[in-house]
């Protein structure tokens, strides 16, 4: 079995938009797929087969406020407006409805984390948590919520936050759950060493009060990144993952509002899936 891992990164995720969209124009499928963050988002559509969906919802989130904005922090205390984002892209009354039948008919495994925001602990979302369209959503909007920038979503009486804070790139999780082969989707260069943002020592305690714990692993979290691709790579060399990554583009940030940008990722994405099929064909071959 050959599972395909996103690990998200907010706008960044436009690369695995392309990447996506490419493999739909030549029919590549995966046996297991596994969301973090945006990364969950851009593959919700990938399994409904909804080309050039994500894509339209990084443009949008790019050249207007309604769903990235300074506005909505301060009005609702998110920066990101994902009830304009549900209610735009994912709903029936929406210009574009989503296609929950077809996601819905899928038997391929599909696992988002998300954060417990108390116990700051992963916990994984399979499809027995995503019995209608409100589940999926809420699951995805709680894997994407950024601490600092947004409330912490609640599921079923527990709050969550961003599915990459304790484990960032999941793919021991994949390999748990039955995958031989991973291949493991970044928003920024493989090469590239997570740092501490400056100043987060400080601003997140005075933030994130209510959650002491997570507090702790933002601090932590680059060590935790940059520990996993190192221990990615041994797999990679094994024969047991492809890593795919963009290459650098400047501005390109996490809430970065750059439609210039945002199209660049795309088109370095899409690229990418040309560069790699013959690998990933190979690797799906083997199963």
């Amino acid at each position: 079995m050959t599972g395909l891992i996103d690990v998200g990164g907010g706008m960044k995720c436009s690369y695995s938009a392309g990447l996506y969209d490419y493999f739909m124009d030549n029919g590549i499928e995966f046996d297991y797929y596994l969301g973090v963050s945006a990364g969950s988002m851009n593959l919700l559509s990938y399994i409904a087969g909804e080309r050039g969906r994500n894509i339209k919802i990084y443009r949008s989130s790019a050249e207007g406020n309604e769903y990235l904005s300074i506005s909505n922090f301060i009005h609702s205390g998110a920066y990101m407006n994902y009830e304009k984002v549900s209610e735009d892209f994912y709903s029936d009354h929406g210009a574009d409805p989503f296609d929950f039948k077809t996601f819905f008919s899928s038997e391929k495994p599909f696992v988002v984390c998300a954060t417990e925001a108390v116990d700051a602990v992963t916990e994984y979302f399979d499809r027995s948590s995503m019995t209608d369209r409100k589940s999926v959503l809420d699951i995805i909007c709680a894997s994407c919520c950024i601490p600092v920038v947004s409330k912490a979503v609640e599921i079923n009486g527990k709050e969550y936050f961003d599915g990459g804070l304790v484990d960032p790139i999941p793919f021991m999780k994949a390999f748990d759950d039955g995958c031989d082969k991973i291949v493991v989707v970044l928003s920024a260069p493989a090469d590239q060493k997570k740092e501490h943002l400056p100043g987060m020592n400080i601003i997140a305690p005075a933030l994130l009060r209510e959650y002491p714990l997570i507090d702790d692993i933002i601090v932590d979290r680059p060590i935790v990144y940059n520990y996993l691709i190192r221990c990615l790579r041994k797999y990679v060399q094994q024969g047991r993952a492809l890593l795919l990554s963009p290459e650098e583009i400047p501005g390109a940030t996490v809430l970065a509002k750059d439609r210039e940008v945002v199209d660049k990722l795309y088109d370095n994405g899409y690229r990418d899936g040309l560069k790699y099929i013959n690998e990933i064909k190979r690797l799906l071959e083997k199963n």
